[in-house]
């Protein structure tokens, strides 16, 4: 979703004369006073407070939040909280990128959220297992989760990663610290440090770990208070099964995910996020997105449609600009 998308209907263009030209600029309208009114008594049931509302909008005391709440409403107050949102509103839309939120996402985030969860009075946190098939969305949605909440650390397993010090090393360089830096200081103390509790440690491509690493990562939960999820591909699921390593699958209880190749109703919602309608349209994408791979290939081949649209007067995407599409970037018609 673009950014500007959830605006267009608060905004117009008006004729601009300052220059000595004729020009014309945006100019967006404030947001509905209730609309604005809910949003704000969303976040004061959520964390307790407005006196980030009232810092963040400019408006600097909480009576003056509340006396708006209230009904006294000056024309500078609503401007200043309308902004405010428009500001929050363009900063997550921002983050979200390509994200959608399907019924499979939902399933992801449920599973990280159950393994941040304090599970008994000495507050150990869970485990969360994803496995399905390339294309599934599972990379889409961790990356995005980590986006959107700073005490989420995403980390995408490689072959330099294999061991524990390769993997606490990663996790320091993606919370941007490139080893210790105290002396004696070792990298599980520095993770530690970088990390709070009730966050989230993701390892995605977790097929490429050696299981004795995964089972050591299980100290963050156990002891230290931070949630552990593993991203990996089926045939993950299949040696964990085979080998009986119990010692994770049990952890997973509740908080484990399977999921093969997108279906109709997975593939529909990404087309109503990609803005892409008709039925030959349709039903060339859910030819494209229902296949290994087949949300990353859809994606691909819309952006690579829309370079094509553009170079003939931005008339829109059709079947042809799709297939065409598609053909270049390998994932149809190449057989």
């Amino acid at each position: 979703m673009q950014s500007s998308a959830m605006f267009q209907d608060r905004e117009s263009y008006q004729a601009n004369m300052d220059s000595g030209f004729v020009t014309q600029r945006l100019v967006r309208a404030p947001r509905r006073e209730d609309a604005i009114a809910a949003r704000i008594n969303e976040i004061w049931d959520a964390c307790g407070s407005l006196q980030g509302v009232a810092i963040e909008s400019g408006l600097m005391t909480v009576e003056r939040v509340t006396a708006w709440l209230d009904g006294r409403r000056d024309p500078d107050s609503t401007a200043k909280l309308s902004t405010w949102l428009d500001a929050i509103d363009s900063d997550i839309a921002e983050r979200a990128g390509d994200f959608v939120m399907t019924p499979t996402a939902r399933r992801f985030l449920s599973a990280f959220e159950h393994a941040r969860a304090p599970r008994d009075g000495k507050g150990r946190r869970g485990l969360a297992m994803i496995f399905g098939s390339s294309g599934a969305g599972k990379t889409c949605t961790a990356e995005y989760a980590a986006r959107m909440d700073s005490d989420i650390c995403y980390v995408l397993v490689d072959g330099e990663a294999k061991t524990w010090v390769g993997a606490l090393g990663e996790v320091a360089r993606v919370c941007g610290r490139d080893g210790a830096s105290r002396n004696g200081e070792t990298l599980k103390s520095l993770v530690l440090r970088l990390l709070s509790p009730g966050g989230l440690l993701i390892f995605d491509h977790a097929h490429l770990m050696q299981p004795r690493i995964m089972e050591q990562l299980l100290t963050f939960p156990e002891e230290h208070q931070i949630g552990l999820a593993f991203i990996g591909n089926l045939s993950l699921h299949a040696k964990l099964a085979r080998e009986k390593l119990t010692q994770l699958t049990s952890r997973a209880s509740g908080a484990t995910v399977i999921v093969g190749m997108p279906d109709e109703e997975e593939v529909d919602a990404h087309l109503i996020n990609l803005a892409i309608s008709g039925r030959k349209e349709r039903e060339f994408c859910q030819t494209l997105g229902q296949q290994d791979g087949g949300l990353r290939y859809l994606y691909e081949t819309v952006r690579k449609a829309r370079q094509i649209a553009a170079g003939m007067g931005n008339q829109p995407v059709n079947e042809s600009m799709l297939k065409a599409a598609a053909k270049k970037i390998g994932c149809w018609g190449t057989a």
